[in-house]
């Protein structure tokens, strides 16, 4: 895990005096993208459609996996329903309790087990918390042992080929191509760790050996899309 919580004190500057940071983001030595901490407290009018279209679906008892500054819980909560708002900063959660989220959880996800969940949200390529292929398998059963009976969850994540060079993106012998070093870096502080950007086949493929259903919902900007996964017997279901 990242120990540094670079994103996390970002947010807590940005709760505590409005301070809009920006933090940049690497993938394997090149800038992919950079942000605002603002951008960790937008509104739903302000997400992307796969967030939106997420949101939407969510049901039941919704667990919120990496809920950061509680942008999604707060949506999620004027719905009514029964919400635990995951998180592993100290930061983020400060901030959560002070925006007024209820039911926080510090943990990592891995070492949850407080289920079972109708809807488990894993927004913001948040399956890349596997951080490589065999943790991402590995975090996609310990989800299905949270999941209610007739329970889904709801991911999004991209497809980085379009990041990638051709050459790069079919060289097997540098493993699967999602598997990346990510790096955040704001205000001359960085930290880096593992991360895997999956993509749809790679997850369906997992899903099968565990005995899951995958469908991709809706497509959105550069590669990203926003996937369902359910026991077989539920996937037609929302």
């Amino acid at each position: 895990m990242n120990e540094k919580d670079i994103m996390g004190q970002a947010i807590l500057n940005y709760q505590k005096d409005g301070t809009d940071t920006i933090i940049e983001l690497w993938i394997d030595g090149e800038l992919d993208a950079a942000m605002q901490a603002s951008y960790f407290f937008r509104s739903f009018e302000q997400m992307n459609a796969l967030e939106r279209e997420a949101l939407t679906l969510a049901q039941g008892r919704v667990l919120d996996v990496g809920a950061g500054a509680g942008c999604h819980s707060l949506e999620l909560q004027k719905k009514d329903l029964d919400l635990v708002s995951l998180e592993l900063s100290d930061h983020a959660c400060w901030v959560m309790e002070q925006r007024g989220v209820r039911n926080i959880a510090r943990a990592d996800v891995l070492e949850y087990t407080q289920g079972s969940f109708d809807t488990i949200l894993m927004l913001m390529n948040g399956l890349g918390l596997g951080r490589t292929e065999e943790g991402l398998f590995t975090l996609l059963g310990h989800l299905k042992s949270l999941l209610a009976e007739g329970g889904c969850i709801l991911a999004d994540s991209t497809d980085i080929s379009y990041f990638k060079s051709p050459i790069d993106a079919l060289e097997l012998n540098h493993g699967y191509y999602g598997e990346v070093q990510f790096e955040v870096r704001c205000n001359n502080a960085s930290e880096q760790f593992g991360w895997i950007y999956p993509d749809e086949y790679l997850l369906e493929v997992m899903c099968d050996e565990l005995n899951l259903g995958f469908e991709v919902l809706t497509y959105g900007e550069a590669g990203s899309f926003l996937c369902k996964i359910k026991h077989h017997n539920n996937l037609t279901e929302v």
